[in-house]
């Protein structure tokens, strides 16, 4: 009875020494700041903000955060760079992982509810890039 006992609480303490990562964590796209980056981007330009939205991928290549709930409408910023950390790897793998079970081998249209970190960037052109440094937490629509 007693080893059986430890065993038990061996198990459990080493599933608390577990590393976890950041998936799967549902959050509500309904941050303001991403409205207000939209609205007056230069205000932004280099600062390191934390956002709630969702994501969006198109055919096109194209990533972006959206906001339905901006007033005038939804407000849409689009990612430039992506960062190297590994939270960052493991959501674009569950990204391509979605994809494959799809049965879609290249890039397929893929909606998710994020909270990530970034650096705001304004493009030479006009308009706003969002560097994706971290992701905090993911949920694809599947």
């Amino acid at each position: 009875m007693k080893s059986t006992f430890a065993t038990f609480v061996l198990v459990v303490m080493l599933s608390a020494c577990a590393p976890r990562a950041a998936t799967a964590v549902v959050v509500e796209p309904h941050d303001p700041l991403l409205c207000a980056i939209a609205d007056n981007p230069g205000n932004y330009d280099g600062k390191e903000v934390v956002l709630s939205a969702g994501y969006r991928t198109d055919n096109r290549h194209f990533e972006t955060l959206h906001n339905p709930n901006c007033s005038g409408g939804g407000r849409i910023l689009d990612i430039g760079r992506h960062g190297g950390s590994a939270p960052v790897a493991r959501f674009y793998a569950e990204q391509k992982r979605l994809c494959l079970k799809r049965g879609a081998s290249a890039l397929c249209n893929t909606a998710a509810v994020v909270e990530v970190s970034g650096r705001v960037r304004l493009k030479p052109e006009g308009g706003v890039f969002f560097d994706l440094e971290d992701v905090r937490s993911f949920r694809f629509e599947e």
